[in-house]
């Protein structure tokens, strides 16, 4: 008896002990860069400078149009530092020397910076202010040799600028008679040289020289030059070095004769002919095609020899050749071919050069749109080595420049296309050694595609078999069933879990993929998870460039670039048009909309998502019109499932006054089923920035015997509904509408702490008008079908800038939007004040209800926008500490969650602050009981921004300009996209974690618990029954 009873007490205390234990697996290493990732981007390069420092140390600087810049490493290329410029702050000019890098940029005002080429820190800056006689055209600048000096063309004057001082060491007013974009200096003397404005008598183009003195900035002299000449044409060229002094080189349009001009003399030194740099005999014809390109501009490169490139034609051939300058023994200057390469595409020829040491040099060239060819020198003649690379321009685009340089010694040469790619290519091997993928920088749209989730195997089996076996919900239990078995079988045998991460890590291979793999991929992403946390970010960008990247560490899957005559297309919209199906056939699909920089008309693309190859006959299909907007349709094209786009054309000048519509897919039953739909479809014209008019519109079919001939250039007509004309002296700023599925909402009601409900205003239609007025801002909520005002209110001494633009989100029933306030915050609806006189950044939340009154809702059984119901608009402002440049929503799958508030921050955060904090009915007074069940706190203006709601955490995510977000599986769950120049995403749950196990709970202990419960009860069990039975008997 009592041997049991210890027995049994064993048991249970070995029970308590095994529960108790925890055990550490430290970090995970499958949510390291999955959880939350971070690409830092800078822009793709409008100018990419290799420096040699000396013969073993190199930096690669780079300008963007993204007015960035950026210094990269030349052995992996990561980001060193970078310096991202304003919105207005173009950047025009780069220049590097020794340990300084200098920039000249601006669009009104004109800033030249010098930074440490080290670290990036600001060494010095001189900023001219605005002037009215300003030209946009001008603007240089160049170091200063042997100084820490610089001298620049600002404004409509040119200075010369030292260090510690913001003040010019002189500056000297230039005429208005040339725009000048090219600074040339000497030793003592510095040619400022731009395009000579026309007139009447020199109506032709020519180059202006002005040469100043560096010590004093006396002007010595000026006068034209080059007839026919523009410093950017590809027939001048302008070469510089210590030894032989400045010169241009150029011949006219007409003339097969290469003139070269020393600057500061007024007439040229000698002219140069085609067949002696050639060496073989060309037509005149073929002369005449010849043009120039600019090998080494920055003369610190120019060691003794200044070079340029000569492209030209023989026999229909294209060929480049690399030429330079050199002194005879004579003393005599004189021009001699170094190497020449055979091209394919004359318009992308080009060369580049790098020369680390006297006879050391490697030279590359640009043969043709997927072609780079190379040279490597050990001495002055033989090359030691030489090769290409062939590269598919369906990806990134076609090559644009190849720049060799040198890292430590080894030889690397610089790739970069039109759609933003840059890699550095090892010449031995031929193999790309890292790159950087800069369109997402440019990216116009983003969408989130659902993966089909993981079948089982025996899914799979059975599909193989007969897959009318899976019509059955019971057949596919029993299926998943199996698949669970096992999946436990060989969770055992891995040792409880304890090596299934390794065996996972080994298996995926993304970690051991190759750089060229990563660059494209042989494998794309086609499977999700269970908990729909993987999905595809799909981007399109204005560089033609559209990407696919699993928001599960930024893997790309595929890389697809657009292109009209290998011309980038102008990637507008992205939408998912098919989605995925689990154990379909049918894969999902995406369409492209973009605008075509050749013909100007809209084209469209539809891809396979999962993997970025064109559907269809036709890749690119142009419509034949620029389409003023496109959006979806309620409709489904019966041929492919695919849904309908509707684009809105509006051409005055063809003679139609209504707008018309046309679908895509164009077909016959396309049309149809758009026709078929019960419900009208309404649209809008006249939001764009400017306008004093928004005017509504309905789509209208024709008869069915039309339907039967229609083509894909069919167009339908619309009648006009109503006209919103704004105010005198008011103009639009901008329209905002509900984004994809965020207006749906799990309440119809606002509950309320005495229990009554106070209902939602829910209008899939409403839009937010914002208009510029007389000192201030106009907000007006729209109904897009009837053209009904449901509410306006005025914002007194608001601006609205690039440098502060308005914001403006939807969702749900509410409205949210910032802007910058110079003074009064005053509201002419009579909403609540967060101040009489406030100056900063103010959002303003608006909630709209069906009525003031608790438990009081529409009556009607359909919604209809023709139904006047004036909603009740709650409001209320708070001043943020600072600005935004994006505003977004978390997006959960059925919106039972609470939601929070997106901030994409001016420094470069991205912040998270819960609904609750927004709310217009906070009481400006401590909370009563029913407002504290509601979960009201007490109103303060200014919003308080946790650090500990920063979902970038220590990532510095630079230039955010949109936020989506996509549910997951769990409805705790959202995903969380933030984009602009840099890349971020991460997951965040509003309402915590409440249908998941935290990622340190222990499954181990939870099953060994489990267990030695159960073996306990197995042998507690006789005891007690036996102890039970000895009573009876007592």
């Amino acid at each position: 008896m009592l041997g049991g009873l210890s027995l049994s007490k064993a048991a249970l205390g070995a029970a308590l002990a095994l529960s108790g234990l925890n055990t550490a697996y430290g970090l995970y290493p499958d949510e390291a860069g999955r959880i939350d990732w971070h690409q830092a981007q800078i822009g793709a390069p409008t100018k990419i400078v290799p420096y040699a420092f000396n013969s073993s140390s190199t930096g690669i600087f780079a300008i963007t149009s993204r007015n960035t810049l950026a210094s990269l490493d030349p052995a992996t290329g990561t980001i060193s530092w970078r310096q991202t410029y304003g919105v207005d702050e173009t950047i025009k000019t780069l220049r590097v020397r020794d340990t300084r890098v200098l920039t000249l940029s601006g669009n009104n005002e004109t800033h030249v910076r010098v930074w440490d080429a080290n670290d990036g820190s600001l060494a010095w800056g001189f900023t001219q202010p605005a002037d009215a006689n300003y030209r946009r055209g001008s603007g240089a600048v160049e170091f200063i040799e042997a100084s820490e000096d610089a001298v620049a063309v600002v404004g409509d004057s040119v200075v010369r600028l030292a260090p510690g001082n913001n003040v010019p060491v002189w500056e000297v007013p230039l005429n208005a008679t040339a725009s000048y974009k090219r600074i040339v200096v000497g030793t003592k003397t510095a040619f400022v040289v731009g395009n000579a404005r026309p007139t009447k008598k020199k109506p032709q183009p020519r180059l202006q020289v002005i040469e100043v003195d560096l010590k004093s900035g006396a002007v010595l002299q000026k006068y034209q030059f080059a007839n026919e000449q523009t410093v950017d044409s590809d027939r001048v060229v302008f070469l510089q070095s210590k030894q032989y002094g400045s010169y241009v080189v150029w011949r006219e349009k007409k003339s097969i004769v290469w003139f070269i001009h020393r600057l500061g003399m007024q007439q040229p030194e000698w002219e140069l002919y085609h067949a002696k740099l050639v060496q073989v005999e060309l037509m005149p014809e073929d002369m005449l095609t010849s043009t120039m390109r600019e090998v080494d501009s920055d003369p610190a490169l120019n060691h003794s020899h200044p070079r340029f490139a000569m492209t030209y034609k023989k026999d229909g051939k294209t060929k480049t050749i690399v030429v330079e300058m050199f002194l005879k023994d004579g003393g005599a200057l004189e021009m001699r071919k170094v190497v020449g390469f055979r091209s394919d595409d004359a318009v992308v020829a080009g060369c580049g050069i790098a020369q680390p040491q006297e006879g050391k040099r490697a030279v590359v060239s640009v043969r043709s749109a997927d072609n780079v060819s190379w040279r490597l020198y050990t001495d002055n003649k033989t090359p030691t080595h030489a090769g290409e690379l062939t590269y598919d321009p369906a990806t990134y685009g076609p090559v644009v420049s190849a720049t060799p340089y040198y890292d430590n010694g080894e030889p690397r040469v610089l790739v970069q296309t039109s759609g933003g790619l840059v890699m550095a290519v090892m010449p031995e091997s031929s193999a790309p050694l890292w790159f950087r993928d800069e369109s997402p920088a440019h990216a116009a749209s983003m969408v989130f595609l659902d993966l089909p989730p993981p079948a089982s195997s025996a899914e799979f089996a059975a599909k193989a078999t007969d897959p009318s076996v899976l019509t059955s919900p019971v057949t596919r239990f029993i299926l998943r069933w199996v698949e669970t078995l096992r999946s436990l079988a060989s969770w055992v045998t891995s040792g409880f879990g304890f090596f299934h991460s390794a065996v996972d890590a080994a298996a995926s291979g993304e970690a051991v993929r190759s750089v060229a793999e990563q660059m494209v991929p042989k494998s794309p992403i086609v499977v999700g998870d269970h908990f729909g946390f993987r999905k595809l970010a799909i981007f399109g960008s204005s560089t033609g460039v559209v990407a696919a990247l699993s928001t599960q560490g930024g893997a790309r899957s595929w890389t697809r670039f657009l292109a009209e005559n290998n011309t980038a297309v102008n990637v507008q919209q992205v939408f998912v048009t098919r989605r995925s199906q689990a154990l379909s056939n049918s894969s999902p699909l995406v369409t492209v909309v973009g605008r075509s920089r050749v013909s100007g008309n809209t084209v469209v693309a539809t891809l396979n998502a999962l993997t970025g190859e064109p559907i269809g006959e036709e890749p690119l299909a142009d419509l034949g019109h620029s389409h003023a907007k496109v959006f979806e349709l309620p409709a489904v094209d019966p041929e492919n499932n695919q849904q309908l786009l509707g684009f809105v054309y509006h051409d005055s000048r063809s003679g139609e006054q209504l707008p018309q519509l046309g679908i895509w897919p164009s077909s016959a039953n396309a049309a149809k089923s758009f026709c078929g739909i019960s419900q009208p479809v309404y649209f809008d014209l006249g939001d764009t920035a400017g306008s004093t008019r928004l005017s509504g519109y309905r789509a209208l079919c024709p008869a069915d015997n039309a339907l039967d001939a229609w083509t894909q250039s069919t167009l339908l007509s619309s009648a006009a509904e109503w006209n919103f004309d704004l105010p005198a002296h008011e103009t639009l700023i901008s329209v905002t509408g509900y984004a994809n599925n965020a207006q749906s909402t799990a309440l119809l009601g606002r509950v309320l702490g005495d229990r009554s409900v106070l209902y939602k205003y829910l209008n899939p239609h409403l839009i937010t008008l914002a208009t510029r007025v007389d000192n201030g801002i106009g907000i007006y909520f729209v109904d897009r079908v009837s053209g009904n005002l449901l509410y306006s209110t005025v914002h007194v001494n608001a601006r609205v800038s690039d440098k502060q633009p308005l914001l403006v989100i939807q969702t749900e029933n509410r409205v949210i939007y910032q802007f910058w306030q110079e003074g009064s915050a005053s509201d002419t609806s009579g909403a609540k004040r967060h101040s009489d006189a406030v100056r900063g950044y103010v959002t303003v939340v608006a909630d709209l209800f069906e009525s003031n009154t608790t438990d009081t809702r529409d009556e009607s059984k359909v919604f209809s926008s023709y139904d006047l119901l004036i909603p009740f608009v709650a409001t209320s402002a708070f001043v943020s500490p600072e600005p935004a440049t994006a505003l977004g929503v978390t997006r959960t799958s059925s919106n039972i969650s609470t939601r929070d508030v997106l901030f994409g921050l001016a420094s470069n955060k991205l912040l998270s602050l819960p609904d609750q904090m927004f709310d217009p009915r906070r009481p400006k007074n401590a909370p009563s009981k029913d407002e504290q069940a509601e979960g009201l706190m007490q109103y303060v203006a200014p919003l308080v921004l946790d650090p500990k709601r920063v979902l970038s955490h220590g990532n510095v995510v630079a230039g955010i300009q949109y936020i989506g977000s996509a549910p997951t599986h769990l409805e705790s769950t959202a995903l969380v996209a933030a984009y602009g120049l840099d890349l971020f995403f991460t997951r965040t749950s509003p309402s915590g974690t409440f249908d998941q196990l935290s990622p340190s709970f222990s499954k181990v202990n939870l099953v060994g618990t489990t267990l030695a419960l159960i073996v306990g009860c197995l042998l507690g069990g006789p005891m007690v029954r036996r102890k039970l039975t000895n009573q009876a008997w007592a």
